[in-house]
C-alpha cells in the first residue's frame, strides 16, 4: 500500500477547478488499493467544501498546515492549538502594518473573517464574508491557525519573516502564496504527514509528497518521494527529489 499526499491549493486545485486527469488518476489510485490525503494551509470547513464539491476520494485530511488530522468521516484526530496571547499579540502587531486585507482565524474547523483595510485587494478570500464581530472572534479562546491575506506573495513572504522574528519562540509562520498561515510552533504538514503515516501504518519508502509553496518544504523535505509542481517557487523545487507538471503525470509514472 501506497500514500499520496499532496498539497491542494496551486498543486491539485488551480483557479476554480481540478484537472478531470488528475481527479481520474487519483480515482485509479485509490481503485488500486493505495492511501489518497489532502494536506492543505486550509481550514477543515473550507476543505470539506471542496472535496465534496469534486467528489475527492479522501482517506485522511490534514488541515491548518499539519495542526488539524481528520479521517474519511471528518473525524477529528488530532488537534493543536495556538498560544492564545500571542495569536492576539500578532493580530494587533499586524493590524498597524502595511498591505493587510484581512485575517482569518480558525478554531480547528469553522474559519471567521475580519477585514482590516478594504482598500488591499484579498486575494485569498475575497468572497468569505464577515460572520461575526471583531469583539466575538477575539472573546473565541482558542485558535487553531491564523491566516493573513495580504496584498502580494512579496508581502507575504515580508510578513512571515517579521511574524517568526518577533513571535518565532511559540509560533510558526508559512508565507503561502499571497497569505501567512501562523501555527503553533513545532507544527507542520511534515509533523501532520507523519501523524497520518504512522496511524495508517505506512512503510516510509511508500509514501510520496507533492506541493508547490514554502509552506510544503517541510513535507517535501522529509517525505521519502518528494515532488515539486513545475511553477513552484526555486526554493520549493530545491526541496524536491523531481519537478513534474501534474499530479495525474506524477500518479502514472509511480503507478
Amino acid at each position: 500500500m501506497k500514500l499520496l499526499a499532496t498539497d491542494y491549493d496551486g498543486t491539485l486545485h488551480y483557479g476554480e477547478g481540478i484537472m478531470q486527469d488528475d481527479l481520474d488518476a487519483i480515482r485509479q489510485w485509490k481503485e488500486d488499493g493505495n492511501l489518497f490525503v489532502i494536506v492543505t494551509g486550509r481550514s477543515m470547513q473550507s476543505i470539506d467544501e471542496q472535496i465534496k464539491k469534486f467528489g475527492l476520494p479522501c482517506d485522511y485530511v490534514i488541515s491548518n498546515n499539519g495542526g488539524m488530522v481528520f479521517d474519511a468521516a471528518g473525524k477529528e484526530m488530532m488537534a493543536n492549538y495556538l498560544d492564545y496571547v500571542t495569536a492576539v499579540d500578532i493580530i494587533y502587531a499586524m493590524k498597524e502594518m502595511d498591505n493587510v486585507a484581512s485575517y482569518v482565524v480558525n478554531d480547528g474547523f469553522y474559519r471567521h473573517k475580519i477585514v482590516v483595510d478594504p482598500g488591499v485587494t484579498d486575494h485569498r478570500y475575497p468572497h468569505l464574508q464577515p460572520d461575526l464581530s471583531e469583539e466575538e472572534v477575539l472573546d473565541m479562546g482558542k485558535y487553531a491557525q491564523l491566516v493573513v491575506s495580504m496584498s502580494s506573495a512579496d508581502a507575504a513572504y515580508e510578513m512571515a519573516e517579521q511574524i517568526n522574528h518577533f513571535f518565532g519562540a511559540t509560533v510558526t509562520a508559512y508565507a503561502n502564496n499571497c497569505v501567512v498561515d501562523v501555527v503553533p510552533k513545532g507544527v507542520s504538514k511534515s509533523t501532520g504527514l507523519d501523524f497520518v503515516i504512522e496511524f495508517a501504518r505506512v512503510d516510509d519508502q511508500d509514501v510520496y509528497a507533492i506541493g508547490d509553496s514554502y509552506n510544503d518544504i517541510p513535507m517535501l523535505e522529509n517525505a521519502a518521494n518528494s515532488y515539486a509542481i513545475a511553477m513552484a517557487p526555486e526554493e520549493v523545487q530545491n526541496q524536491a527529489l523531481e519537478v513534474v507538471d501534474s499530479i495525474h503525470s506524477l500518479l502514472h509514472s509511480i503507478a
